[in-house]
């Protein structure tokens, strides 16, 4: 069963806003979709970690991100390599990988659209 929740993170509720920020995650995921068709279905939630560094969590092989606002108000390149970081680790379960730009444990890198999918394509057939 998924968790619905970590302790580490406080979901909002949903609402249009809320939907929004929501909207513009699940767009970045269906982009990987559209090129990897066997990716699975990726829950999405959207909140506030207790960490302020942290942008994003995954659920290790449990097809599950959290984001945060802040990580989605970055802009779109950034929320992209946020976004198929979290999805390497929702959907592979793999960890960090600080020889690969979109794996590093800290952002250090921005990749554009074609550099995050090549990486990305390095962990998901």
């Amino acid at each position: 069963m998924k968790a619905k929740r970590i302790k580490e993170f406080t979901n909002y509720k949903m609402d249009n806003r809320v939907y929004q920020l929501r909207r513009k995650v699940i767009d970045m995921i269906y982009e990987v979709k559209n090129e990897i068709k066997s990716l699975p279905r990726i829950d999405v939630r959207i909140g506030q970690h207790k960490c302020n560094r942290v942008l994003a969590v995954a659920g290790c092989n449990d097809n599950i991100v959290w984001v945060t606002e802040d990580a989605i108000n970055q802009g779109e390149d950034k929320l992209r390599n946020t976004v198929y970081h979290e999805i390497v680790h929702a959907v592979t379960g793999f960890g960090h990988d600080e020889s690969c730009p979109l794996m590093e444990s800290k952002q250090n890198h921005v990749l554009n659209k074609q550099e995050c999918m090549q990486a990305l394509r390095k962990y998901i057939k």
